[in-house]
């Protein structure tokens, strides 16, 4: 699978790019809360850990809607040429270099869509649950994970008012995310994938935006209850 641009620049394979992002920006997170406080907080750790890759999956979100068009055209071109190895496409997708220069780019990260497009075609439609909800949470949520992420450590809000904060965006994302399984199943997007194929893609991708928001919406109860940061110091 080769990326629609050229470049004759240095190029990285999607799936590094990922992991780098993902773990410099908890690596990141973490150096800061120790350099301000002294102290490694698992909560602490574990939240950055999440809202860092929110962070990212909400420009995939704002690139689903801005690239839907090319996002279709993508979907129907995997279709046939990956039907019953649907995991594989995936696969090839993490592969994909893509050039240093334009890893901002929305036009980049569209493959991430056609290819989960494979178990779920909702995702190349703009009519269906799943584009809405995730285009949504693109939108929505970007601004406020990074308050979460930075204000556990710099205090950018009164810990009541950060946990307000938090109990609204982690309902959202574990409600959001029940609400999609739900349909997922219902509608019987998972008949024709191979059980593993299912667990290994859609379950534990998901499955992200299930445990750690209940995790911060314990943690945002605590601040609110506790009036204080004490939890994460």
């Amino acid at each position: 699978m080769e990326s629609k641009t050229s470049s004759a620049g240095l190029t990285i394979p999607t799936g590094v790019v990922i992991g780098l992002v993902v773990i410099a920006g908890t690596l990141f997170h973490t150096w800061l809360h120790h350099r301000v406080h002294g102290v490694y907080n698992v909560t602490q750790i574990g939240l950055a850990f999440f809202l860092v890759i929110n962070v990212l999956v909400n420009w995939w979100e704002i690139a689903l809607m801005v690239c839907q068009e090319q996002i279709r055209t993508e979907y129907e071109s995997f279709k046939e040429p990956y039907r019953g190895r649907e995991l594989e496409c995936v696969v090839n997708v993490f592969a994909r270099p893509i050039p240093v220069l334009r890893v901002l780019s929305f036009r980049q990260w569209t493959t991430v869509w056609s290819s989960y497009s494979l178990f779920d075609p909702g995702y190349s439609d703009r009519r269906s649950f799943g584009y809405t909800i995730d285009v949504g949470n693109g939108f929505t949520t970007i601004v406020p994970a990074l308050i979460l992420a930075f204000g556990m450590t710099f205090e950018l809000l009164p810990a009541r008012v950060l946990g307000i904060l938090g109990v609204i965006v982690f309902w959202q994302m574990f409600y959001g995310t029940a609400l999609y399984f739900f349909q997922f199943f219902h509608n019987g997007r998972h008949k024709g994938h191979s059980m593993r194929d299912v667990v290994l893609f859609v379950g534990i991708t998901n499955l992200t935006w299930l445990i750690f928001p209940i995790w911060g919406l314990a943690t945002s109860i605590r601040l609110i209850l506790d009036g204080s940061y004490g939890l994460l110091r």
